[in-house]
């Protein structure tokens, strides 16, 4: 008899390459009194299903077959946003496997369940998730519009409620005064948490506020305390790596994440990681042994990342195998109709097919990847284009993609000793300093134009101008905070306005990933809290 819950019009998306599973599976749902639930033997068939509609509920089993295993499934689905924050994901595994799965996690599901269960068992467990999710469901509403001052406020109201979901607010709570730019304020929130108990999510939280405070010697001393603490928590790991990079010490960045794949050899962030580091330090035997791996393993996956191929094929050529390259690519280009024109491919097969000594075939590739806007791509890719336009002798093409990748990262070493080495292959090494400087030159005319109109009363004028620069470098921390804050003064003089509104909200997210202490949050933050108290809470 099915049982009688407040849950009954919840949708489900089991997930399990066995039929008698997903048959038992089910029918546990149907005898708990759940009838809306779809099936997928596939991830393929997940992911069609995900991107039609929402789930109110996942249960995927951790071993899918086909190279793919559910931790897979629910990074991808995470990062690309697939699912939202109200989602339930559950992952089911043997008990056998349950350490190996449970050390292996980066995104954490909602819970675990092993096999063998009952369908009592699983009702508890989902009336106590989802019980959970309705209680945090204010909290998780304003994190999906990345709201974050309201998002700390809703956890100020549960913690001090003093409720059994007060440590998830806690959680949360520290992620939101980082995301919006409170860092002092997280510092303290992290101390005051550890003061009580040395818990590892706040002392990783406390390592990501002194990393946004630029603290690189006491976040490495804080993250190589965790990695002792926790060393099952491979965000950890990432972090400390990131800063060992920053920091000049790209071979110690190499150590922890070799570390961290000693914990989860299966982990594609994590090889993807150390390529990373490694083409930053021309390693490029290194790259083709990580992306060698993660390409194999995604091959005929729809986790598959058509950047891991162009960055493989890329370490083919500069290994001095562009013939590798050039088979690596038109395999993807055959099998992958996505793959046919992506700019970093062509650009990547361009460079290959130079090298191979192949001009016509090099200058086709090219003319693909230049089909792209600059300021809209990647800086990845845009290095790539760059470099290919460089080595055909396309100068003006190749410079005209630098200044665009410049203008994006304008206070970024990294990018800069990258433009310059671009330049340097190709016989114009005086050409970078230079290029640098005419990009900074157009980015302080551009900001002094706007200031100059929004004085002279034009600020509908100020905030278009720079809120058409900031769609074209949003990587530009300078130019999308100021738009950002030109929008705002507009609302607040000429009245609200759901579209300004909206984009102002989203150039202060931007600014926020890009550099979480660029001094103009605390203007924009203050000119939010005068827009609210003029005109009453918008959104």
């Amino acid at each position: 008899m099915a049982s009688v819950n407040t849950y009954d019009n919840k949708k489900f998306l089991i997930v399990d390459d066995l039929p008698e599973m997903r048959s038992s599976l089910r029918t546990q749902l149907a005898s708990l009194g759940y009838s809306n639930v779809a099936i997928s033997s596939n991830v393929r068939t997940a992911l069609d299903h995900l991107e039609q509609g929402s789930f109110d509920v996942i249960l995927c089993d951790y071993y899918l077959g086909g190279g793919t295993d559910g931790q897979q499934v629910l990074e991808h689905v995470r990062n690309r946003k697939l699912i939202s924050r109200s989602t339930l994901f559950i992952m089911i595994t043997a008990e056998k496997g349950y350490a190996s799965v449970v050390t292996a996690a980066e995104c954490q599901p909602d819970d675990y369940l092993l096999k063998p269960f009952t369908a009592d068992t699983l009702q508890a467990r989902l009336t106590r998730l989802l019980d959970k999710k309705t209680r945090l469901a204010k909290v998780d509403a304003m994190q999906e519009k990345e709201r974050w001052p309201e998002v700390v406020a809703a956890c100020d109201e549960i913690i001090a409620s003093g409720d059994r979901y007060q440590p998830d607010a806690m959680r949360i709570r520290g992620n939101a005064l980082i995301a919006c730019g409170r860092i002092d304020e997280a510092m303290a929130f992290y101390n005051q948490v550890l003061g009580i108990r040395a818990m590892p999510w706040a002392r990783f939280g406390l390592a990501r506020a002194q990393y946004a405070q630029g603290d690189a010697d006491n976040c490495k001393a804080t993250l190589t305390q965790l990695i002792l603490e926790a060393p099952q928590l491979l965000s950890a790991y990432d972090l400390l790596g990131r800063v060992h990079v920053d920091t000049g010490q790209a071979d110690e960045a190499l150590k922890i994440l070799d570390q961290a794949c000693t914990i989860a050899p299966d982990s594609l962030s994590r090889h993807r990681a150390i390529a990373k580091v490694a083409e930053e330090m021309s390693d490029f035997t290194r790259v083709e042994s990580a992306l060698a791996r993660v390409v194999k393993k995604t091959h005929n996956s729809p986790l598959r990342d058509t950047a891991d191929i162009a960055r493989l094929g890329n370490a083919y050529s500069e290994m001095g195998e562009p013939a590798k390259a050039i088979e690596l690519i038109d395999d993807a280009r055959k099998n992958f109709k996505s793959d046919a024109n992506d700019p970093q491919l062509a650009a990547v097969e361009a460079l290959a097919q130079h090298k191979a000594g192949k001009p016509e075939l090099a200058a086709a590739a090219l003319a693909r990847a230049l089909t792209s806007e600059p300021g809209t791509l990647p800086k990845d890719v845009a290095m790539s284009i760059a470099r290919a336009c460089l080595a055909t002798g396309r100068q003006a093409e190749g410079e005209a993609m630098l200044k665009s990748v410049v203008q994006n990262n304008p206070d970024s070493a990294a990018v800069h000793e990258q433009v310059a080495a671009a330049l340097n292959v190709h016989g114009s090494p005086e050409r970078a300093a230079t290029l640098i400087q005419e990009c900074r030159e157009e980015v302080v005319a551009l900001n002094n134009e706007a200031v100059r109109r929004g004085r002279a009363g034009e600020l509908g004028e100020a905030a278009t101008m720079l809120t058409e620069a900031a769609e074209r470098l949003p990587g530009n921390a300078q130019i999308v905070s100021n738009a950002a804050f030109a929008l705002l003064l507009d609302i607040y003089s000429n009245g609200p306005d759901a579209s300004k509104l909206r984009d102002a909200l989203r150039f202060q997210e931007t600014v926020t990933a890009l550099n979480p202490r660029h001094p103009k949050l605390t203007d924009i933050a203050d000119l939010q809290r005068r827009i609210r108290a003029k005109y009453g809470q918008t959104s």
